[in-house]
Parts: structure tokens; sequence; C-alpha cells
């Protein structure tokens, strides 16, 4: 028996299937430009530090400020909102926009939680994150989206509804997205 995939999917990006679908989102377009600029901005730190020596002699603190930060996007609302179909194709847009073809989207299953057993959880979603560093290489783009993390998260599968409920009030995060320029060895 086969050991099932810790990835509910894998898609190459640019995918004409994701931009289709961007056109039928609600509310795409405003949703997008809130988080481009932002996103493009940590994609591209190592032009950010060109800039700021060019323009500013190095000088420029918030350029060393932005780089140090994490390409990381949080949606979180109501289920059946469209969070996960919103973070493909804020993913997908970002590479066609960067005219990159070698880069794909990984999308975390939920099997990563494993069966219990000690350690599992941790072990499974080490592997997955070897397994996109692996497939970014040195010059290709990965992304990563860990959709229901919430459940991830959860300490045990036999919470009740009522734990769950107000553990998901307190934290209501549904869909992670990172995007990342992965260097073989590192995230």
């Amino acid at each position: 028996m086969s050991q099932p995939s810790i990835f509910d999917s894998e898609v190459a990006l640019p995918s004409d299937v994701l931009a289709a679908r961007e056109k039928r989102l609600l509310g795409f377009d405003v949703r997008y430009t809130r988080v481009h600029d932002q996103l493009r901005l940590l994609l591209n730190v190592s032009a950010l530090g060109d800039w700021n020596r060019q323009k500013h002699g190095g000088k420029l603190a918030l350029c060393d400020l932005v780089a140090e930060q994490y390409p990381l996007v949080i949606f979180h609302g109501d289920v059946g909102t469209g969070k996960t179909a919103t973070a493909e194709c804020i993913a997908n847009r970002l590479v066609a926009e960067s005219r990159s073809s070698d880069s794909m989207l990984f999308k975390l299953s939920n099997r990563v939680r494993g069966n219990g057993m000690v350690g599992e959880m941790g072990s499974l979603i080490t592997e997955a994150f070897h397994k996109v560093v692996q497939a970014a290489g040195k010059s290709r783009r990965a992304i990563l989206i860990i959709d229901e993390g919430d459940s991830s998260a959860l300490p045990d599968r036999r919470i009740t509804a009522i734990m769950k409920t107000r553990w998901l009030s307190t934290r209501s995060f549904r869909a992670w997205m990172t995007c990342a320029n992965m260097a073989a060895g590192s995230l």
C-alpha cells in the first residue's frame, strides 16, 4: 500500500486553469491589489538592496527591515468565502507577471496531522518543506499553501466541537500562503 501524498496538489505555474478561476472570483482584483506591491517587494529583496545602494548609498535602514521579513500572507474568514482560491490565484498571477515559467504551487494536505504518533506531524511537515525546497532549487519559485491551518495546528483530533469552536473564534485563520524564492537548503 502506497503512502498518501502530503500535498493535495502540485501545480505548475503559471496555470491557465487558475487564470480562468481568477476571473470568476468576486472582488479578486481588489484583494490582489492589496497584497501585490508588498509581496512583489518581499519576493525581490535583492533588487531592493541594489536600489538602496544605487540611490541612497545603502543607508536606508528600512530596506534591511524589509529584507528580514518573510513573504507570508494569512487569509482569514468564514468557511466558503474563497480564501484558498484567492491564495492560489494570487500565486498564479504573481508568477505570470514575473514571467517565470518554472514555478510550482504546493497545497499542503491535512494529512500532515498524521495518525497521532508522537513527533509524526513535525516529521511530515519537515518532509513537506524539504520537498518544496528541493522543487524550488536555486532559481525557481515555489509557493506553499497551507489550507485549513487551524485544523493542522489543533493539538488533538479528539478535541470536542465546543473547544474547537472556541479555539477558532480566538484564532481565526484558514489559509496560509507562503510565497518565496527558496534557495536549495534554506527556508
